[in-house]
């Protein structure tokens, strides 16, 4: 079985994430907050719009790497940071144990990781309130956050 968090740009697209339209929004957001779009950080971004799988920090960084005006390895974890920090990224944690990242839009989302093809598809909601009470009560716990990510195999790795 192949790593779930090697990205390959052939791999299954994500068919939740329109892929100019997070450029647009990550270049918006930048706008209003006053962040600086640098030559630098497009090549970031493009380039992170182009995966469609999870894909580690490295593997961004020695993809850009492959061409001419490649960003600092500093410039490429600040962006990273920032786009994770804000919604922008969410990060996908394998099932053994190895992380990566996937664009995405801010809010609360949730992940179907293929452990075929890596494949991350994302969701909205999730009904885990009586559990999160429960297991509030149960432990003394105040919880505040949680992360839900399914695995199993796309439709598409099903039908091979």
């Amino acid at each position: 079985m192949q790593s779930t968090m090697t990205t390959n740009a052939s791999s299954s697209p994500q068919p939740s994430l329109d892929t100019q339209a997070w450029l647009n929004s990550v270049r918006a957001a930048w706008q209003r907050t006053g962040l600086r779009i640098t030559l630098p950080r497009m090549r970031v971004i493009e380039t992170i719009a182009s995966y469609r799988a999870p894909f580690s920090a490295e593997q961004l960084y020695a993809d850009l790497c492959t061409h001419s005006e490649t960003p600092g390895r500093a410039t490429v974890y600040r962006t990273i940071e920032q786009l994770h920090a804000s919604g922008w990224l969410a990060r996908i944690h394998g099932p053994v144990g190895e992380e990566g990242y996937v664009p995405c839009h801010p809010g609360h989302l949730h992940h179907l990781v293929c452990t075929r093809c890596g494949a991350v598809t994302s969701f909205e909601g999730c009904d885990l309130d009586n559990l999160l009470n429960r297991v509030a009560a149960e432990t003394g716990f105040s919880v505040e956050g949680h992360l839900l990510q399914l695995f199993g195999r796309c439709a598409r790795c099903q039908a091979n």
